[in-house]
C-alpha cells in the first residue's frame, strides 16, 4: 500500500448564480456540498453554497500530488479483481445521511490516483429527501471510504448524476435537480460544476443547456464523453418513464455553452461513444428492435438518429448498460443477458478449449469495428461467492456460469488501463487482456438462486 503526504484546501463563500461561460467555471472554487436555490418564474435564479463546520470525508486529506499510473500498470497480463463494495454507510453518529435505497452511481479517476464515486441515497425514489453521496478509493488503498453527502439542496429531489475527468485535470460533475418540494424526476434543472484539485473544491453549480428551467430531457446518465475534437457530450433521459428515448446535451467550447440538438436515442439510460468520422453510437434500455437491444447512430451530433437492432438481448427495470471507448481502441459494452432479474435467461460464451457455454447475468463485449461486430464476449463473474448487490439487485451467488443479474452500471478506465466498473453497490476491476482471454470451460453446475 502506498503512503503519501496529504493536503487539502478549504474555501467557504456565498455566491449567486454565475451567468455561465468559461469565466463561471474559472471562478474561485470552494469546498461545499449543500446549497440554497432561489427560483423566479419557474426557473433557477441563484445558487448559494452553504458551508459546513468541517469538510466532508470526500474533501478531507486529499493528496494533490500527481500519481504515477505507469508504476501500477498491469501491462499485458490479464487482471481481474473480485468485486468490493463502494457503497458503505457513514460512521455511526456522524450525522451523514444514508438510507436503504442507494442507486444510480457514477465513477471517475482523479489525477492523484484516487477513484471518486457518487450515487444517490433515499427512502423512496420520488422523495425530496433524495440526496447525492460520495466516496473515494484512495490511491494505493484496498477499501473505499465510508460515504458522506456530496450535493444537496434542501427539499429537492437530486435525481441523476455523472462525474468524469476530461483527461486534462478537470473533473466535471453534472446533476439533475427537481423543483422545491417536488416529487419525482419528471421535471429537472440540469446543473454543472467543475473541480481542478481532485474533487476537493468545486465551482459554483450553474444551469446548462435548457437547465435553468425544470423540464424533461434533463435526467443525467453516467458516462459523459469528450470527443476527439474536444466536444463534450452528456446523455440524459428524455422521459421520466421506464421506456422512451434518451437525449444528449453538447458543448463545443469546453463547457462554456451547451445545447440539446433535439434528436432522440432509442431507449432510456443510454450509453454513448464516438465512432469514425465524428459520429455517435448509442445503446439504450428497452424499446427493443426485432427483440434485441437497439443501436442508435447519429452523423450530425445528435440532431437526427438512425436505428438498428444489436445482437444483444434488451435490458429492463433495475438495469443500466455501459458503453466505453477503451484507451487501447476497442469499444466496450457491459450489459446483462436478460431483462429478467430473478430468473435471467442466458447467452452463449466461448471457452478457451474451443467450445462454448451458456452464461447468465452481467457480461462484456468488445467491438474492433465501431460496433458493427462484437467478436469478444465474456461473462463478468468472480466465479464464486455470495454478494449483496444493493438497490434492485439484491443478494446473488456467483458461479462460473452466473454473474450479477442486475444493477445500474457506470465505468471509467484509469491511465494504468484498468477498467473500473461499478454496479449499484459493487466495484469490479479488470483489463483488456483479461476480457480477451476466453473463460475456462465451466463444470456442469446448476445456476445458483438469486435470493431477492
Amino acid at each position: 500500500m502506498c503512503v503519501r503526504v496529504a493536503t487539502f484546501w478549504l474555501f467557504w463563500c456565498a455566491a449567486t448564480l454565475p451567468s455561465g461561460g468559461d469565466a463561471a467555471d474559472a471562478a474561485e472554487q470552494m469546498t461545499y456540498r449543500r446549497f440554497r436555490v432561489t427560483e423566479e418564474d419557474g426557473q433557477v435564479a441563484s445558487i448559494q453554497p452553504l458551508p459546513d463546520a468541517e469538510p466532508p470525508l470526500w474533501a478531507s486529506r486529499v493528496s494533490q500530488q500527481s500519481w504515477d499510473w505507469k508504476a501500477d500498470a498491469a501491462g499485458n497480463e490479464p487482471l481481474f479483481v473480485p468485486p468490493i463494495p463502494f457503497v458503505l454507510p457513514p460512521p455511526e453518529g456522524s450525522g451523514e445521511p444514508f438510507f436503504n435505497h442507494n442507486h444510480q452511481p457514477a465513477i471517475t479517476w482523479c489525477p492523484n490516483g484516487d477513484l471518486l464515486a457518487i450515487w444517490y441515497t433515499t427512502k423512496g425514489e420520488q422523495d425530496p429527501l433524495l440526496t447525492v453521496l460520495a466516496s473515494r478509493l484512495r490511491a494505493g488503498g484496498d477499501a473505499w471510504d465510508p460515504s458522506s453527502e456530496f450535493f444537496k439542496a434542501a427539499d429537492r429531489n437530486m435525481h441523476g448524476s455523472a462525474v468524469f475527468h476530461d483527461g486534462e485535470g478537470t473533473l466535471f460533475h453534472f446533476n439533475g435537480m427537481a423543483p422545491e418540494r417536488g416529487r419525482g424526476w419528471s421535471r429537472l434543472a440540469l446543473l454543472l460544476r467543475t473541480s481542478t484539485d481532485n474533487g476537493v473544491s468545486w465551482s459554483v453549480a450553474r444551469p446548462i443547456s435548457s437547465g435553468a428551467a425544470f423540464v424533461k430531457r434533463n435526467q443525467v446518465i453516467a458516462g459523459p464523453i469528450r470527443m476527439k475534437d474536444g466536444t463534450l457530450v452528456l446523455a440524459c433521459d428524455a422521459t421520466p418513464g421506464g421506456e422512451g428515448p434518451s437525449a444528449i446535451h453538447v458543448s463545443r467550447d469546453g463547457s462554456g455553452t451547451w445545447a440539446d440538438p433535439g434528436g432522440d436515442i432509442r431507449g432510456i439510460h443510454a450509453g454513448v461513444a464516438e465512432i469514425a468520422g465524428g459520429a455517435l453510437l448509442a445503446f439504450g434500455r428497452a424499446q427493443p428492435l426485432d427483440g434485441k437491444m437497439p443501436i442508435s447512430v447519429s452523423a450530425d451530433l445528435g440532431k437526427t438518429w438512425t436505428y438498428r437492432p444489436s445482437p444483444f438481448p434488451p435490458i429492463g427495470s433495475g438495469q443500466r448498460l455501459v458503453l466505453l471507448r477503451l484507451a487501447e481502441g476497442p469499444l466496450l459494452l457491459v450489459s446483462f443477458t436478460s431483462a429478467k432479474r430473478k430468473d435471467p435467461g442466458g447467452i452463449e460464451f466461448p471457452d478457451r478449449e474451443g467450445g462454448s457455454f451458456i452464461g447468465r447475468g452481467m457480461f462484456a463485449a468488445l467491438s474492433f469495428d465501431d460496433g458493427e461486430t462484437w467478436p469478444v464476449r465474456k461473462l463478468l463473474t468472480p466465479g464464486s461467492g455470495t454478494y449483496a448487490g444493493g438497490a434492485h439487485t439484491g443478494t446473488f451467488t456467483a458461479s462460473p456460469t452466473f454473474a450479477e443479474p442486475a444493477g445500474y452500471l457506470a465505468a471509467t478506465q484509469s491511465p494504468d488501463s484498468v477498467i473500473h466498473l461499478i454496479s449499484s453497490r459493487l466495484h469490479y476491476r479488470f483489463n483488456l487482456a483479461w476480457l480477451e482471454e476466453p473463460a475456462r470451460r465451466p463444470e456442469a453446475v446448476p445456476t445458483p438462486p438469486h435470493d431477492s
